[in-house]
């Protein structure tokens, strides 16, 4: 099983900042996103044998990230921060503010164009999508351990294009793409019939229950909640207050997957 987490709220979105390799801290805002993560994830690991390995890109604001969750999870000290999982390098765009990087961006003559630099310094699309994969690859085994990967938008959408078995041309071919939002959750694993599947996309419902209104986590962790399995078996877990007016997400729900194999949730 790999859990697929990128960072929260951090300081480029809202200082204005070129992303990527630009250090930026996460906000305020961030971190409560990322607490509310841990929560989640603490509620599914509850009472479970898994011990997950905890890894990171490199950056401050993933490292943060994976240690808000690390520290939910009572396994604090144990993240493991990669520079392959770091976001697509920007060259000498980064660290600065969206204003100065449109005198450096270099466009290009398409837009599916996957060898091409935006920035002096900078990599290719193609580059990034092997760096990232391939450096996993090399860090864990995808097939047989238990992850927590905390990253960025690009670098989690290679990795989720990789595990369904496209290359970064097929991805290209087919104008294919995933949405990651900041603090959202995606599930990856092997199913009953031995296929790669994505039981969770792009899952952000922790931030959106009681606690998000209310500023904290108290009122989340006292509500009552229930947990519906999906009933179309796609996978998705479907979170609802008992009352059922108001979503209360106290978990991800990853222990209704139907994973197999190696990677089971036990």
């Amino acid at each position: 099983m790999i859990i697929l987490v990128r960072h929260g709220e951090a300081t480029h979105h809202t200082q204005h900042l070129t992303g990527g390799w630009t250090d930026s801290e996460l906000t305020e805002k961030g971190v409560w996103q990322l607490r509310q993560v841990g929560a989640a994830l603490a509620a599914d690991f509850a009472g479970k044998t898994m011990r997950p390995r905890i890894l990171c890109s490199d950056l401050q604001r993933a490292v943060h990230s994976a240690n808000l969750i690390a520290d939910a999870l009572g396994r604090s000290g144990e993240v493991e921060p990669l520079a392959c999982l770091r976001e697509k390098n920007n060259g000498q765009a980064a660290g600065l503010t969206e204003r100065e990087a449109k005198l450096l961006y270099q466009p290009p003559a398409r837009l599916n164009e996957l060898d091409h630099r935006n920035y002096p310094g900078g990599e290719t699309r193609r580059e990034f999508y092997h760096r990232t994969v391939e450096g996993l690859r090399a860090a864990a085994d995808w097939e047989h351990e238990n992850l927590i990967v905390v990253a960025h938008k690009g670098s989690v959408q290679n990795l989720i294009f990789a595990w369904i078995g496209l290359d970064i041309e097929d991805v290209n071919r087919l104008y294919f793409s995933v949405d990651v939002l900041p603090a959202s959750v995606s599930v990856l694993g092997i199913n009953r019939w031995q296929e790669h599947a994505i039981f969770c996309l792009n899952e952000t419902s922790p931030l959106r229950g009681v606690g998000a209104a209310s500023g904290g986590l108290a009122t989340d962790l006292a509500a009552t909640h229930r947990v519906q399995a999906d009933p179309t078996g796609a996978g998705t877990a479907n979170v609802a207050s008992a009352a059922g007016r108001m979503t209360v997400p106290m978990g991800y729900g990853i222990a209704k997957f139907k994973f197999g194999g190696l990677d089971g949730f036990v």
